[in-house]
């Protein structure tokens, strides 16, 4: 699956609005994965995809997953994870 600028800002927003439960497992997932192909921490997208984590935890995680994410796909660069 390849992450592209629209589908990261559209499950952003999906978050914003409703939090973590309206993404799908596969969503974080693919986050998740595109994280750590650009080099952030594995432990950031363990804590993103582990529904035994605490929300508060999760989201940060997914908080720092799309901003470090956004600026690859912002650079014109669609990620496939």
């Amino acid at each position: 699956m390849t992450l592209t600028r629209t589908s990261l800002e559209g499950l952003a927003r999906r978050v914003a609005e409703s939090g973590l439960t309206a993404a799908t497992p596969g969503d974080l997932n693919v986050l998740a994965e595109t994280a750590e192909v650009i080099g952030l921490s594995p432990v950031l997208a363990e804590v993103l995809v582990d529904p035994s984590e605490p929300i508060v935890a999760r989201e940060r995680a997914f908080s720092l997953i799309a901003c470090a994410v956004s600026g690859q796909v912002r650079s014109g660069v669609a990620l496939a994870a």
